[in-house]
């Protein structure tokens, strides 16, 4: 409960100046209430001239105050090429030989970032052959918290330049572990291999393998592939235990330093998660498992958090659940993220957790203010990468489940992981998958089917909610969807062509649709597969046997009236509505043609 307080005797207590958050305590004087006291101006030049006093005992202070000056002048956005040229011409022979130093002071780092950034480069070749000039120097600017700058301007600006390339590589040779987990360093870190190509740091990516692999990475071909952790345990077999130990280390160190938000440390961990024991996976999700929202951001930190899923614990994965609260919906709509939700709810025995932590954050209307969106399933449905949690808990099959993921979601999402218990093979899952769909699904079935029925316009013009719309039709066969879906048909083939340009009105009717007309075929396909429940291809028939002709005016829709044509329960009817002679007519005409073909074929029994 919320503490209230009187404002009159506050007030009454307190007067201006009295506060404990007063900057200036307070005086009293005689007759004239309170007063602040204010700090005599001659305190405030002795302070402004010890600082001066200061400034100027430091090395280069003469070239300092020049450079600066120029450097002001140089970083208005407002500048011609010209006159920036003139400025570097000035500024160059100012820091020439004296970047180091220059570079580690506070105040003039940017002098060296400016010359970086507006020089040629060869200006920028020189400078950076100041700051690696000396052994181990350029690695030490990267811990500086001010000179780091300059080498991010560096990797920047010279990355384009094969001998600057070469001089980074030579320089942080020997020190890339370290810096991977200095808490400046990481950023230069980060910056190199985000920058720079895969193959100009490939010498430096070599470094986070351990000792062997780095001694003899110059001597790399230059046409070999990017080497990676399982690339270079293939080579030398014998050297991988030393090694997954080495890159453990860097792993663990990095989780110290809550690195988990750059790209090398995902990648990294999700190569050493590709070919560790799945043991030695399930003790860095006791650490990681709170900080799985930080490695969602890319692919290979998705991956890591699927890893961590698959081999974790229950407790682990519920600490991962809650490390995901409140970003299951923008997760799911991210184009990696996604993976790692759908591997938690695929493997999680807890399924009213699953319940009460992800699908309720579904359930809930969004912000939105587009009525038409304002329901996060209809968000997901319509989405190629949210609509494939949904298809994983309509969809019973497997084998057909699977038709409906890329080979690289179906690596993420492997069934069955076991791990390594007491000598024996054990799952780290331990409820049946279909025990477990039945379980989540049951939660998601009539806000499925609701949402279907109020949106069966926007899903079949979808690809992504078509699929969706089918496997609830396919699972369920509500009425209140198939009433949708032929209303929705009907409304688009009562469009009136003569309100608009034809052209605009051909694009709108769902049987011309190229999305469209793909759903209301696979629709009715649904129903080929299950005779006795043909609800969609009946009332299909109702509403529409005396226009099929109509529809199948169209290429397109030629084949929506194909797909009703293979349903037993109406096939004898529909066939009798329709005009053989007619379509055999526009099967031998020119254009786009297939759909009549394929009808015909049908009437004919082929």
């Amino acid at each position: 409960m919320a503490i209230k307080s009187s404002s009159s005797n506050v007030t009454s207590k307190r007067k201006d100046g009295d506060s404990k958050f007063s900057s200036q305590p307070s005086k009293k004087s005689k007759g004239s209430g309170a007063k602040h006291s204010t700090v005599p101006p001659s305190t405030v030049g002795s302070k402004r001239a010890v600082k001066q006093e200061r400034q100027s005992q430091r090395k280069h202070a003469d070239v300092v105050n020049d450079a600066k000056r120029i450097w002001n002048q140089l970083r208005l956005k407002t500048n011609t090429s010209g006159q920036n040229r003139q400025y570097m011409d000035t500024l160059m022979p100012l820091i020439t030989g004296k970047a180091n130093e220059i570079a580690l002071q506070h105040d003039a780092a940017r002098v060296v970032q400016a010359a970086i950034q507006f020089g040629t480069v060869e200006e920028r070749r020189l400078i950076l052959q100041e700051l690696c000039a000396k052994q181990n120097n350029f690695a030490e600017l990267c811990k500086s918290q001010y000179a780091h700058f300059c080498a991010l301007k560096a990797i920047k600006y010279c990355h384009s330049d094969p001998a600057s390339v070469k001089l980074i590589n030579k320089a942080l040779k020997g020190h890339m572990p370290r810096l991977a987990v200095h808490a400046v360093g990481s950023r230069v870190v980060q910056s190199i291999f985000s920058t720079m190509t895969p193959k100009q740091s490939a010498v430096l990516k070599q470094e986070f393998y351990g000792p062997h692999f780095a001694l003899f990475a110059l001597d790399l071909p230059r046409n070999d592939a990017v080497p990676t952790l399982a690339t270079n345990i293939a080579e030398a077999p014998e050297k991988k235990e030393a090694t997954l130990i080495f890159v453990r280390n860097l792993i663990n160190k990095g989780m110290e330093k809550t690195l988990y938000g750059f790209t090398y440390f995902q990648d990294l961990f999700a190569e050493y998660c590709e070919v560790a024991d799945p043991r030695e996976i399930r003790i860095l999700a006791g650490t990681a498992a709170d900080n799985s929202i930080h490695l969602l951001s890319g692919r290979a930190g998705t991956r890591v958090v699927a890893s961590l899923i698959s081999y974790g614990t229950a407790k682990d994965r519920k600490r991962i659940m809650k490390s995901l609260k409140g970003y299951t919906k923008s997760g799911l709509l991210h184009h990696d993220a996604y993976l790692a939700i759908i591997r938690l709810v695929q493997l999680t025995d807890d399924t009213v957790s699953i319940h009460k932590n992800i699908f309720n954050e579904l359930l809930l209307p969004s912000d939105k203010s587009d009525e038409e969106l304002s329901c996060p399933l209809l968000e997901l449905a319509l989405s190629d990468t949210g609509s494939k949690l949904l298809l994983m808990l309509l969809v019973a099959d497997p084998e057909t489940l699977k038709k409906f993921f890329d080979p690289y979601e179906l690596s993420v999402l492997f069934e069955n992981p076991t791990v390594i218990d007491d000598g024996q093979e054990v799952l780290t899952s331990k409820k049946e998958p279909e025990i477990r769909r039945k379980e989540l699904i049951k939660y998601l079935r009539e806000p499925l089917i609701e949402m279907c029925a109020k949106s069966a316009n926007e899903l079949i013009r979808s690809r992504p909610g078509a699929l969706v719309l089918r496997e609830v039709y396919h699972s369920y066969r509500p009425i209140s969807v198939v009433e949708a879906i032929v209303g929705t048909c009907q409304a688009a083939l009562n469009q009136d062509s003569s309100k608009g340009d034809e052209k605009d009105v051909q694009n709108y009717r769902l049987f011309e649709d190229r999305d469209g007309h793909l759903a209301v075929k696979n629709l009715l396909l649904a129903d080929s597969a299950k005779e006795s429940e043909a609800k969609l291809a009946s009332a299909f028939f109702e509403t529409f046997q005396d226009r099929l002709m109509e529809i199948a005016q169209s290429n397109r829709g030629a084949f929506v009236i194909t797909a009703l044509c293979k349903v037993l329960a109406v096939r004898k009817g529909a066939i009798s509505k329709l005009n053989q002679a007619q379509l055999k007519k526009l099967a031998d005409g020119k254009g786009a043609t297939a759909g009549f073909k394929a009808l015909v074929n049908e009437m004919d029994g082929k």
